[in-house]
């Protein structure tokens, strides 16, 4: 009973340990990145925090179960090295054993992956998309000149004749109906952004002049008028946030939280060494083994691969490869 809480304890300890080292890590990248795009005036800095803290979920996807390995790895060869674990043999402490109190934390562990990747993960992957594209839709409309015609997208072609801080002076702004085939013309003395978020532009006494059919205008007179129309253009910033669709986000979350379940099986083999090896000889080929296996399942995730039966080849291939190191290790 002392040796299975000191195990559990250790597991837990190194886990925790190792996935703080990585956040650390990847935290402090990605802010640097998003720094560097707020210093090119892409994004704002005072949302480079909200970001990389909406992504922390995304990052532990990856981070947990490569920190529960090699907590494993590191475990089980410091026993073996110290000559421990041949004393927790002879005690009654087996490899069933090993597996049987592993399976604790992994069932933890898999769980804790499954809600990030099916249910918190999308949500703030969702907010981390809408703050990009406001913060793209407010540096595209900044960039704005008077003087110059400038095609917004397919839709829109504006001209002004002044700035004035935020806003545009004596505007026109043509709007294009591809599905309706018409077009429609606002002039305005005042040209602003109401809400980035939402992609909502303001306009200020002026007239706007719709086709209703051919040879048939429309004229408005307003004071104020409000268009809700996105137009900021893709920018590098989100060309790698794809939000996935539910059955994906469930396909990939059971496939994570698998592999964690799977990686036991592989981890307690690959400490079997050689008395003349070191304790840590082991954790570079481990390491490189399962970070194939998480490399593969990521091409599912990435978009590279989008037939699910790719994941069942993947998974039924270390399946096998784990079931050939586990009958090698109780051979010898």
């Amino acid at each position: 009973m002392i040796l299975s809480r000191y195990f559990l304890k250790a597991i837990f300890s190194y886990t925790a340990t190792i996935s703080v080292i990585f956040i650390l890590i990847i935290v402090s990248s990605r802010s640097i990145q998003y720094l560097e795009q707020a210093s090119r005036g892409e994004i704002d800095p005072a949302v480079v925090f909200s970001i990389v803290f909406f992504r922390i979920p995304e990052f532990l996807e990856l981070i947990l179960p490569i920190s529960f390995f090699l907590s494993i790895v590191l475990i089980i060869g410091k026993l073996r090295a110290e000559g421990e674990f041949v004393i927790m043999e002879q005690s009654g402490f087996s490899s069933n054993k090993i597996y049987k109190l592993l399976a604790l934390p992994a069932l933890c562990i898999s769980s804790l992956l499954f809600f990030f990747s099916y249910t918190l993960g999308p949500n703030l992957d969702l907010k981390v998309n809408n703050l990009l594209k406001a913060e793209s839709l407010v540096t595209s409309f900044n960039s704005l000149s008077p003087g110059k015609f400038h095609k917004l997208n397919d839709s829109y072609l504006m001209y002004s004749k002044g700035k004035q801080g935020s806003e545009l002076n004596d505007i026109f702004l043509v709007v294009k109906d591809i599905e309706k085939e018409s077009n429609a013309l606002i002039v305005a003395e005042k040209f602003y952004l109401i809400n980035s978020s939402s992609g909502g532009l303001g306009f200020e006494t002026g007239n706007s002049y719709s086709e209703i059919e051919p040879n048939n205008l429309m004229t408005v007179k307003f004071q104020r008028l409000a268009l809700n129309s996105n137009f900021a253009p893709e920018s590098n910033v989100l060309e790698n946030l794809k939000q996935d669709n539910s059955l994906n986000s469930l396909i990939w979350a059971s496939s994570i939280s698998f592999m964690t379940l799977l990686s036991i099986f592989i981890a307690l083999p690959l400490c079997e060494r050689s008395p003349r090896k070191g304790k840590y000889s082991r954790i570079l080929p481990s390491l490189l083994i399962f970070s194939t296996y998480i490399g593969l399942l990521l091409s599912f995730k990435g978009g590279e691969v989008e037939n699910i039966a790719y994941l069942f080849v993947v998974h039924l291939v270390f399946i096998i490869f784990s079931s050939l190191l586990n009958f090698y290790m109780y051979k010898a």
